[in-house]
């Protein structure tokens, strides 16, 4: 092989290595999801095994729950404060961020809304539960703690 055409077979090797890079990031790869729940009267029983609950400061005033069985969040805004409850969610699979999005409820309070996702059973997600001021844009205050969990059965990892 000579070296000219050497240079051209690891040009073109870099140049398709450079091209797998670009499309396959998980940065390009990962689009956020805004959903806005759908308003219902029922609540979950989120007591109950197969339920992950957080609030936004410590109370049962503004809730997310995500039931494991159907893989659905709950949101609850129980307080007339002009603010939205929201989740914040980053589903992992084999520990690679693959979706991220958002379930919020906006039908003021008090009200429980529901959004219907679909995860693999074999993934994780770390969520956070914030109010959102619409008039600013900001997600504020948040559980910045949050919790990371398995899609299964909402058990803490």
């Amino acid at each position: 092989m000579t070296a000219r055409t050497l240079v051209r077979v690891l040009a073109s090797v870099a140049a398709s290595i450079a091209v797998v890079m670009a499309v396959s990031s998980p940065a390009a790869a990962v689009s956020y999801e805004k959903n806005v729940g759908t308003y219902t009267t029922a609540s979950p029983n989120y007591g109950a095994s197969g339920h992950w609950v957080q609030s936004v400061n410590n109370t049962s005033n503004h809730l997310a729950v995500f039931q494991a069985e159907g893989d659905r969040w709950w949101i609850l805004d129980n307080v007339k404060d002009g603010k939205s409850v929201v989740v914040v969610w980053y589903n992992y699979r084999n520990g690679t961020l693959y979706r991220t999005g958002e379930c919020k409820n906006n039908h003021g309070a008090p009200s429980w809304a529901v959004c219907n996702k679909n995860y693999y059973e074999d993934s994780t997600i770390y969520a956070k539960t914030c109010l959102y001021d619409s008039a600013t844009g900001k997600y504020d205050p948040c559980n910045v703690g949050g919790f990371r969990f398995r899609v299964s059965d909402a058990r803490i990892v």
